[in-house]
């Protein structure tokens, strides 16, 4: 019986991957799988082809006898089933015992490693995010770097697992990388961590607006998302709310459906198509955990999978502004398939597209405002150059505590800017959308209130602002 267990995500390595959690029974028996015939080989799809095999047999068999070194015949075998998977597309996989345990215990968001995701391109090992707090997110590692050397060995057309097993080790243990940064090449030594990864933070950016950061699809994702907002909900008065995406490669399936479906009350989320499968969708339920509030959702070229599926959703809604740059591309799920020694094969089964019946497949999501990756260097402003700070200036008696605290409001946002432009952008977006949206709010009720006097509010002096696609 085969028993297939959804993901989505790119690869993730030294410790890092996402799995639906692993049922006690879910093993591929061999004694299921189709015989084999000479006389019909071929002639119907489940055949397994006679010859083929035959020749298989023929080459194992020559080089057992033939290879200058004597070869163990598991490696072999395991080595054949490695390209026979790779062979297919960059994300199906072959994991024998220790990588498939490693790969569903990571799954609860705490392993030993380096805290990296990569994903094969071209290859090479390149980097698609760095988990935050992590050994690699310390030494600076970034998307795009490419791992070329792991402790001196080449990993150039080995495959994820492969290199998984390079950088895995003991806790305290140091690994020496090699990393290419456009025409750049540098050598780190990283100790090997227990890397912890809250896949959900958040803060207040000031009094009105949230900050909520997603940093991979996990088991728990959607569950502490809803317990994040509510407390956000509890503490303060919530106007909006930037839910940063980027670095986010992706993880478990449903983990993002429930994620996308605490922001939606109707519609379409994701839909799957596969081989055996025509069209499977994913509706959203009633209730929209943020009230209708607005959201800007910041994406980047490390947001892939999973979190493309989140992105999309709440774009083709028009339930948020998608702000940033293209993301990944990366369309397609994968299920995991238990094996009966104890290992697993890693399938791509399924391609997926967002309402609007649109595949990311190496294209992304494309932001409806697009930030380049800048920093701001900026002057500061000489604190002589106010009013108030010329010599014998009138004062204003009745709003001295307002202008310090547009004084200081100015320099927050200007650190902002500093640290990080693209969510110093968002939050400018999203006080934009809020203003909007409560003025048209405003607006609406005026118009229906009766007109008594002369005064009275109507739709000629003031026109009603559409609603943004947020609300």
């Amino acid at each position: 019986m085969r028993v297939f267990l959804p993901l989505l995500a790119c690869c993730h390595i030294a410790a890092f991957a996402q799995n639906a959690p692993a049922p006690s029974t879910a093993a591929v028996n061999p004694l299921e799988l189709t015989s084999l015939s000479q006389e019909n080989s071929g002639n119907k799809p489940d055949d397994i082809p006679f010859d083929v095999l035959k020749t298989f047999v023929d080459v194992f068999d020559t080089i057992k006898n033939s290879y200058v070194d004597q070869v163990d015949n598991r490696s072999l075998i395991e080595g054949a089933i490695r390209g026979m998977l790779t062979r297919l597309d960059p994300h199906s996989a072959y994991m024998n015992e220790s990588e498939y345990q490693s790969f569903t215990q990571s799954s609860e968001g705490q392993y030993a490693g380096l805290g990296m995701v990569l994903d094969i391109k071209a290859g090479s090992a390149s980097v698609i995010s760095a988990i935050d707090g992590s050994p690699a997110a310390k030494a600076g590692i970034t998307t795009g770097d490419i791992i070329s050397q792991v402790d001196g060995k080449i990993v150039a057309e080995l495959s994820l697992y492969e290199i998984d097993n390079l950088l895995s080790g003991e806790i305290g243990s140091t690994v020496n990388l090699t990393i290419v940064r456009g025409d750049t090449v540098q050598q780190l030594s990283l100790v090997r961590e227990l890397v912890h990864a809250n896949s959900v933070s958040s803060r207040m950016l000031n009094l009105d607006y949230a900050y909520v950061r997603i940093t991979q699809f996990q088991e728990d994702t959607a569950e502490a998302l809803a317990k994040e907002i509510q407390a956000l909900h509890v503490k303060y008065q919530v106007k909006g709310m930037v839910l940063d995406l980027r670095d986010n490669p992706g993880g478990i399936f449903q983990s993002a459906i429930d994620s996308a479906d605490l922001f939606l009350s109707q519609g379409i989320i994701v839909s799957i198509r596969g081989r055996d499968i025509d069209q499977e969708e994913f509706i959203a339920n009633e209730g929209d955990a943020l009230n209708h509030l607005p959201i800007v959702v910041i994406v980047n070229g490390g947001t892939a999978s999973a979190a493309e599926i989140l992105a999309g959703a709440l774009q083709d809604n028009q339930r948020a502004l998608i702000i940033g740059q293209q993301t990944f591309g990366k369309g397609t799920v994968q299920s995991v398939a238990p094996l009966y020694h104890g290992g697993a094969v890693k399938l791509t089964t399924a391609r997926y597209y967002t309402p609007s019946g649109t595949s990311i497949q190496a294209a992304g999501i494309s932001p409806q405002v697009i930030l380049s990756p800048l920093k701001v260097n900026q002057q500061r402003q000489s604190n002589n150059d106010s009013e108030r700070n010329l010599p014998n200036h009138l004062p204003n008696q009745h709003s001295a505590a307002k202008i310090e605290g547009s004084a200081s409001n100015h320099n927050a946002a200007a650190n902002l800017a500093e640290q990080d432009f693209a969510l110093y952008e968002a939050l400018n977006i999203l006080t934009t959308m809020s203003i909007l949206q409560n003025t048209a709010s405003a607006t609406s009720t005026e118009e229906n209130l009766p007109k008594s006097t002369p005064f009275s509010s109507s739709s000629e002096a003031h026109p009603a602002i559409p609603s943004i696609p947020a609300s």
